[in-house]
């Protein structure tokens, strides 16, 4: 097969819309250096002048879809508000790509501060961010896959309309439960909402 000759250099930007544009239409599995060269219209083995390795394009894959998280301006300063911001808006993200949702708790290399290390820069002791930062992860994910077209849900011998019920992952739903969890941790920590 004879492989078009690109016009103008491979960019980044260019490379990574496309890996995700497989990941996303395809499925993960795609994801490979030759279907991604096809993709850009290279070869295979000039993507490694772009990419070293199959593991970093899946963690700028992942850096990529992260990129869409559309946070406020203005971060609100109550740390349990700031976390409800940015996990709902990892909930809408995941949603729309949920053939990452496998290595959606995958940290990167490019990752900025955890919110590991935020909770703890926050006042709260070590053991208890981490619970609850594994409680937010655990949530969002489960709660994204769960309403993706990923994972059938059979609730057998429920009424129909109770079944159709539970097959609906609703959003509000997931921002209540959130707020409760981060509510719960901050009463933990004796807090008063502000």
């Amino acid at each position: 097969m004879t492989r078009r000759r690109r016009e103008r250099p491979l960019t980044r930007e260019e490379l990574l819309d496309a890996a995700l544009a497989i990941v996303d239409s395809e499925g993960l599995a795609a994801l490979t250096m030759h279907h991604l060269a096809d993709a850009v219209g290279v070869e295979a083995m000039s993507l490694y002048h772009h990419v070293p390795s199959k593991a970093v394009l899946l963690d700028w894959t992942v850096e990529r879809m992260r990129s869409e998280m559309r946070l406020p301006d203005r971060m609100p300063e109550d740390w349990a508000d700031a976390l409800e911001a940015i996990f709902s808006e990892y909930r809408r993200v995941l949603t729309a790509h949920p053939n990452l949702l496998p290595l959606s708790a995958r940290r990167t290399d490019r990752a900025g501060t955890s919110g590991l290390q935020y909770l703890i820069d926050q006042g709260m002791a070590p053991d208890d961010a981490v619970e609850l930062y594994q409680s937010l992860v655990a949530f969002t994910v489960g709660y994204s896959m769960l309403g993706s077209p990923l994972v059938e849900t059979a609730w057998a011998g429920l009424p129909e309309e109770l079944a159709e019920r539970l097959r609906d992952w609703r959003e509000g739903t997931f921002r209540r439960t959130l707020r409760i969890v981060l509510d719960g941790y901050r009463a933990r920590k004796g807090e008063e909402r502000s």
